[in-house]
């Protein structure tokens, strides 16, 4: 049995939290005030702030406040699953334990959990306040499943984050967009 670890944004989730942006009728100057919101992000990956405090302190217009908070606290409810990853991980489960390790806010993360609940576990970066380019939530969550990180895989979609994976023994495999590879990489070692 190996263990099988995905981050969420940009591999089970598609692209980036501001994508959300272009599925809301937005105006050139209402879409520049917005994305700003999510530009500094890595703050809300090590706090226990929530997204709504966070827009309540962010300097936006009247008119964004009012009409765009509700959408803008609950983003992560208007991201995108990606479905062929999320078929992947039902047949890897038949085999193999599966978890997330993922740098998210509070909010989000809540969320997820409950979507993807029926996983061998979680490691949010809020919780711990650190992310994964910092090595140490690797080390947290080998610790907390008392996993042996070469009984271990680990997607990621930045190549930074697999660096250090595989700085500490994980198999890394970076996720480019390309859901066929991920597949064939785990049927090709009879995983799946």
């Amino acid at each position: 049995m190996k263990n099988i670890i995905f981050d969420l944004g940009g591999v089970i989730l598609k692209g980036k939290a501001k994508d959300i942006l272009k599925k809301i009728d937005l105006n050139e100057s209402e879409y520049n005030e917005l994305v700003r919101f999510f530009d500094d992000w890595n703050d809300m990956d090590t706090t226990d702030m929530s997204i709504e405090e966070k827009f309540n302190n962010y300097n936006f217009s009247n008119n964004i406040k009012s009409k765009y908070k509700d959408t803008l606290i609950k983003y992560y409810e208007l991201r995108d699953l990606n479905t062929n990853l999320i078929n992947l991980i039902k047949e890897l489960k038949k085999k193999n334990k599966v978890y997330i390790l993922s740098d998210n806010n509070k909010d989000a993360s809540l969320y997820y959990k409950n979507i993807l609940k029926d996983l061998d576990g979680y490691v949010f970066s809020y919780e711990y306040k650190t992310i994964k380019k910092d090595g140490k939530l690797f080390d947290i969550f080998l610790d907390k499943y008392k996993l042996n990180p070469k009984d271990c895989y680990f997607i990621d979609d930045t190549k930074e984050n697999i660096l250090v994976a595989n700085s500490k023994g994980i198999n890394g495999i970076l996720y480019e967009n390309n859901d066929e590879k991920i597949i064939n990489y785990f049927k090709e070692r009879g995983l799946i």
